[in-house]
């Protein structure tokens, strides 16, 4: 993974991160909690599924975050 690839990645995490809290009116722990159980984390990191290049709203829809 490169450095940008990374960067997408984390700023994607960052932003699906605060729509989970602000949706479901939880804390970071719990937020991250949901994103593991769904599997969220993994397919972002997951080069091949393209996630990473895609927009936040476009995650937002696709994870139903």
């Amino acid at each position: 993974m490169t450095d940008k690839q990374r960067f997408l990645v984390y700023v994607h995490l960052a932003g699906l991160l605060a729509s989970i809290r602000k949706n479901n009116k939880v804390g970071i722990s719990e937020a991250v909690k949901i994103m593991l159980e769904k599997g969220i984390i993994q397919k972002l990191e997951d080069l091949e599924t393209g996630y990473y290049l895609e927009s936040n709203a476009y995650l937002e829809e696709e994870f139903k975050c």
